[in-house]
């Protein structure tokens, strides 16, 4: 059976905000991360430039199947704040992201529910506010036409808003090398023999993620 690939939004770079409830600071920080040691890093590193955090609570998700998980209160009351998080992650369909929320206690207790209720729109808020990238699996193909219909390929290509990743007129026929996504190429490329027609040769040379901004 062929392995199914999903496209997955992610974060594409670190984020921050700050939120301020009966005294205490709550700050959301957005990290992109692919492996749980990069998420140890990223933790560390929060945990030492917020030395007088009374909690850094958090939550991450990795993998285009969301497959691997993890959440921590950091001792809020059990629920109250990586579980939120974590929720946060999975509504706004993202992974490879670590969320986390810092807190500086404010001398003010706000209850479990309102508590939980502040960690999932810090987490939600910092998620919104982050830069976000689509990454695409695309099955990546090499195209060969006469001289005479290279513009226009490359034309049609690029208007379809697809990643060329080569152009070589070193041989018989120019090719242009392009990243289709898998769940569009059938048609894409059918779309390419009505236009082009006889002579045109279509060779796929393999797949991989490729980002798409948003």
């Amino acid at each position: 059976m062929e392995e199914q690939h999903y496209s997955y939004c992610m974060a594409s770079e670190m984020s921050m905000i700050e939120t301020k409830v009966n005294r205490s600071r709550f700050i959301g920080v957005v990290f992109p991360v692919e492996t749980q040691k990069q998420v140890a890093e990223a933790l560390a590193d929060l945990k030492k430039s917020n030395k007088n955090a009374k909690h850094i609570a958090y939550a991450y998700l990795l993998g285009e199947n969301y497959s691997i998980a993890k959440s921590s209160d950091d001792g809020e009351p059990e629920g109250s704040a990586g579980n939120p998080i974590y929720q946060a992650l999975r509504e706004k369909h993202m992974t490879n992201t670590l969320v986390a929320v810092v807190r500086y206690f404010g001398g003010i207790e706000l209850g479990k529910s309102r508590l939980t209720r502040v960690y999932a729109e810090t987490a939600s808020h910092a998620l919104d506010n982050a830069k976000k990238i689509m990454m695409v699996y695309c099955n990546i193909f090499e195209i060969k036409v006469s001289y005479n219909h290279f513009a226009a390929l490359s034309k049609m290509i690029t208007e379809k808003g697809f990643e060329i990743l080569e152009r070589n007129f070193d041989e018989s026929m120019p090719m242009i090398k392009c990243a289709i996504p898998m769940d569009t190429s059938e048609e894409v490329l059918m779309d390419i023999r009505i236009r082009f027609k006889e002579g045109t040769h279509m060779t796929k040379v393999g797949a991989k993620y490729y980002k798409s901004e948003f």
